[in-house]
């Protein structure tokens, strides 16, 4: 979590499991949210960095995020931390007003853990 000067949160990041299988007990999935007023000023940065670094020293290979393809900062911020695109999921995601979304999904692979 960041926080700003006076305490208040301006960002998170969070990872889960994406399954209890045992074959996929090393992938996670990342969300990562930044507060727009704080945009461009390094926090998504600090908070991915500190999740990648915390998911490898609990075991996880495999980081999986899932973007809306018009959110290019969201992109680019996972992209410098070594994320890759590997598809685009159509109308997997359902906005509060019925909209359906297409979701880009990217990952990470670990270079130090299941490099095996």
């Amino acid at each position: 979590m960041a926080r700003d000067d006076t305490a208040q949160v301006i960002g998170w990041a969070a990872l889960s499991q994406v399954s209890y299988r045992e074959c996929y007990s090393g992938v996670g999935s990342v969300s990562i949210y930044v507060d727009p007023a704080h945009a461009g000023r390094g926090v998504g940065r600090a908070l991915l960095a500190e999740l990648i670094e915390g998911s490898e020293r609990a075991g996880f290979w495999t980081l999986e995020a899932g973007i809306f393809p018009e959110n290019t900062a969201s992109i680019a911020l996972h992209q410098r931390a070594g994320f890759r695109l590997m598809g685009t999921q159509e109308r997997v995601g359902r906005m509060r007003d019925g909209r359906w979304r297409d979701v880009q999904q990217y990952e990470r692979r670990s270079t130090v853990v299941g490099v095996d």
